[in-house]
């Protein structure tokens, strides 16, 4: 009699395991490829990104090739369905009420950072039907992304609070990287803008001669020519010519060793540098030499045409 209850508990449990064991799915993983993305991987085999992670201990959202994952359970897999099409794609999030860039990043998976890079946000401001890429775009992606960023569509804020759409924010990046491609240099120091200043102003007195290239006798063009020469910027030696290099700047933006350019007798045939408070030094005629004069003087405000920058900073233009 015992020896038979001892058969019947050992057929009990064994019986047992076996109905465990059956209702355990295996574990089912996924090998990392090469160009993998967190969100790409989630978007393939249907789970959200953030249950992904979960059932894979890992430090933000970095893979490396051939790394493998663990696929989460099927109980895990159903919360997906509840997540819209495009964030299972892993392509696209479309902005909805409340939303911020901190819960879409902990949504998705992706970092902030990622987020403002792949979508060039100067800011966090968002809007309500904007839409998001996930994944980094190559160069025919990103224009056909950008086209759809129209009208009223997608509000950023600017570094100076203006109110960007995405159009206009990428059109201000491209902007901003052509503006440095003009730039001749960078100044070296913060200082080196009035230390050009001080050389320009070392020349005042000096009488004005045509075509002349010293402090016997100079030009207009000649005086920038040779103030630049001593900051390893090699001007053209005319005027006209000197107003065609360098980053064209708005007048109430001025900055020190700016060039401003004046129609007189010929158009842009007279240039100065500018020195601060509305100020300029030039070569002004054989009567009155190289002097100081003020850009709201009736006669210079009335011919002023552009102003150029030569040479910018590293924290700023």
């Amino acid at each position: 009699m015992r020896r038979r209850i001892f058969v019947w508990m050992g057929l009990s449990v064994l019986f047992t395991s076996l109905v465990i064991c059956g209702d355990l799915p295996a574990r089912e993983t996924y090998k990392v490829q090469q160009g993998d993305t967190l969100v790409g991987i989630a978007g393939k085999i249907g789970v959200t990104p953030g249950a992904l992670k979960a059932a894979n201990p890992m430090e933000g959202s970095s893979l490396k090739a051939n790394q493998t994952l663990i696929i989460p359970s099927p109980k895990i897999k159903n919360v997906s369905k509840s997540i819209p099409s495009p964030l299972r794609q892993g392509e696209v999030y479309v902005v909805k009420k409340r939303d911020t860039l901190a819960g879409i990043a902990r949504k998705t998976g992706v970092s902030i950072a990622e987020l403002r890079e792949i979508n060039r946000l100067p800011g966090s401001a968002l809007k309500i039907g904007q839409k998001l890429s996930l994944k980094k775009q190559e160069p025919e992606e990103q224009a056909e992304l950008l086209a759809e960023y129209t009208g009223d569509e997608a509000e950023t804020e600017g570094a100076d609070g203006a109110i960007l759409t995405a159009d206009e924010a990428w059109a201000e990046i491209e902007r901003r990287k052509k503006e440095n491609a003009a730039l001749l240099g960078k100044w070296s120091s913060p200082d080196e803008p009035k230390l050009l200043v001080n050389a320009a102003m070392g020349f005042l007195g000096a009488p004005y001669r045509l075509g002349g290239f010293s402090a016997k006798g100079i030009d207009c063009s000649g005086l920038v020519k040779k103030i630049y020469q001593f900051f390893d910027i090699d001007l053209p030696r005319t005027a006209n010519e000197q107003s065609r290099v360098g980053m064209r700047v708005a007048r109430n933006d001025l900055s020190e060793g700016d060039l401003l350019f004046f129609n007189t007798r010929r158009r842009l045939g007279h240039v100065g540098i500018y020195i601060g408070n509305n100020e300029f030094v030039h070569a002004a005629s054989r009567k009155r030499g190289v002097r100081v004069d003020n850009l709201d003087t009736p006669y210079f405000n009335k011919r002023f045409i552009r102003a150029v920058r030569l040479k910018g900073s590293d924290d700023g233009l």
